[in-house]
């Protein structure tokens, strides 16, 4: 058959056109097309992590872009996280280490980022979240990026303002969000939830006993299952213990809370329901103590107990007892939620204590001394004043974990893997928060949370390396993107690594290594490390295990 003429090409054309216009498959006037802007290299996320990259890969001569879905740089830091636990101060390094040891407050974190980033040239696009990737020959080629701003109390909205807004074209990409979105996105392999024990061959792994149990009855209608569980307990199943589960640790924010002086109000929501905490009160009623959990410090025998609050000045921290500033296991469809599903659940965190606290201000059943502290508890002013003085980052503990080459685990925290791909040190214990709050045998039950700086190596200190092999995906799914916070890493793993000073450490070495990548052509995979290490070398990151100092002998 002869191929068709121009004109009866162009009829065919024009014929289908209506066809699909007709169908409603075609608008009517094709939208303009959007501008594509174009980077050597694109950061995902201005966290405290995303600034250290984008300004190491700027340093080392890219053009970058950080995109931000929020109004707001530093994630946790600048976002809540006062006090940033370092676990072993030593295993703190590279331009991580002055700029945490200011010790800033959180406006300042977010000033001094700013800085950074403006000194390093680096260009930011605030209000934007990744809707689509497109990838070509396992290289992410364009990211499209919908306005979605954060509402007046710092909450992601769940649909955006404009789909497609903006169009991102980079060599290499970056995520260092704490959801891995990109990296999801991209179709690079990930987990999230708890591995059983037999996965990696970890003792701590898996689900674990009760950490608390209160004597509340969780149905609705006393003693009757069939009526339903109380708001605020979850029908999650309760694994078998060392087993798998896709549970994750509790997620909050950091309030800032004040009880002298001025403050911004703390209003109840708007739906608001006192049946919402009618676990609290029969707590109340019945004279149960939901101010106590228990918490292990240090050693695998080593119990102490821990006083639950809802407030708390400073850190504005959570609690490990059922009586805390969130609802333990309400997060469970964040981690791989999409984002109606994550919108919903900051809201419903941030509104789980705004109702709190009106019900313990207005409720005859709650004790004196709790209702006076609620009754003086305010917001902080000056630091989350363009939000009402509520927090604008939900603290992610922990969402997705990446499965590339290799996985961090526990064996590596015992100092018993042997790296010489080293780009970062970690060395928190193992510390985790309850998973699930669930009916058990009539009873109310806080499942897991075991584990608080938990170190597994003494002749380190718990001190251990950080492979660049964690950081990149498997060759065969992407070539072109690093994931410094979402590590390769197991649950346990993650417990420890997933502290601000680590993201930050192994966001500037995600950097340094883009940057190579860029001008060599390369696939980040394939960046040699012996390049790489005199690069991180010279920015002071240190990459061996420090030798424990002996005693000094009399």
């Amino acid at each position: 058959m002869s191929p068709p003429s121009r004109r009866n090409f162009l009829r065919w054309v024009n014929v289908l056109s209506v066809s699909l216009y007709a169908a409603g498959l075609l608008a009517a006037e094709p939208a303009s097309p959007v501008p594509v802007d174009s980077y050597d290299v694109c950061v995902y996320g201005g966290n405290a992590s995303g600034v250290m990259a984008a300004c190491a890969a700027s340093k080392e001569g890219a053009k970058v872009i950080v995109v931000e879905p929020s109004r707001w740089l530093g994630g946790m830091t600048g976002g809540g996280l006062m006090h940033i636990d370092w676990g072993r101060e030593e295993a703190v390094s590279g331009s991580t280490r002055p700029i945490l040891k200011k010790d800033y407050n959180d406006a300042q974190y977010r000033a001094v980022f700013a800085e950074m980033l403006k000194s390093a040239g680096v260009t930011v696009l605030f209000e934007h979240r990744v809707g689509a990737v497109e990838k070509f020959g396992g290289v992410i080629r364009t990211i499209s990026l919908d306005l979605a701003p954060f509402d007046e109390t710092g909450c992601p909205p769940a649909a955006p303002t404009k789909a497609g807004a903006r169009v991102v074209a980079a060599k290499v990409f970056i995520d260092c969000s704490y959801e891995g979105d990109l990296m999801a996105r991209s179709g690079v392999a990930y987990t999230f939830g708890r591995e059983a024990k037999s996965t990696y061959g970890e003792n701590l792994a898996g689900a674990q006993p009760p950490m608390s149990v209160y004597a509340i009855d969780p149905y609705v209608k006393a003693g009757e299952p069939q009526s339903g569980l109380l708001p605020g307990l979850q029908s999650t199943p309760v694994a078998p213990v060392g087993e798998a589960d896709k549970l994750t640790m509790g997620y909050g924010f950091r309030w800032r809370f004040v009880f002298k002086g001025e403050s911004l109000p703390i209003d109840p929501p708007v739906n608001y329901d006192p049946k919402q905490f009618e676990l609290y009160r029969r707590a109340f009623q019945q004279g149960v103590d939901i101010l106590s959990g228990r918490v292990l410090r240090g050693q695998l025998d080593g119990w102490e107990k821990s006083g639950g609050r809802v407030y708390s000045g400073g850190a504005g921290n959570l609690a490990r007892a059922l009586f805390a500033p969130t609802n333990y296991g309400h997060n469970a469809r964040y981690p791989d939620g999409d984002y109606a599903t994550r919108a919903q659940l900051w809201k419903e965190q941030q509104d789980f204590v705004r109702g709190m606290t009106h019900f313990l201000r207005t409720d005859p059943s709650v004790p004196a001394k709790q209702k006076e502290i609620a009754l003086s508890a305010g917001l902080e002013k000056g630091a989350f004043d363009d939000t009402k003085g509520y927090p604008h980052q939900l603290y992610v503990r922990e969402a997705r974990r990446m499965v590339s080459d290799y996985v961090v685990t526990q064996k590596d925290m015992e100092g018993k893997a042997a790296l010489a791909d080293s780009v970062g040190l970690a060395s928190y214990g193992v510390d985790e928060w309850p998973y699930a709050t669930v009916a058990l045998d009539g009873k109310v039950a806080l499942m897991g949370g075991y584990y608080s700086m938990l170190y597994l190596e003494e002749k380190n200190r718990g001190i251990y390396q950080i492979p660049y092999r964690s950081i990149v995906p498997k060759m065969a799914q992407c070539k072109n993107l690093l994931v410094p916070v979402c590590v390769s890493a197991s649950h346990i793993a993650m417990t420890s690594i997933r502290m601000e000073p680590v993201w930050m450490i192994l966001g500037e070495s995600a950097g340094v290594a883009a940057a190579m990548a860029v001008k060599s052509g390369q696939a980040v995979q394939d960046v040699p490390y012996a390049d790489l290490q005199p690069k991180l070398r010279a920015l002071h990151q240190k990459l061996d295990i420090p030798k424990k100092k002996e005693p000094t002998q009399k």
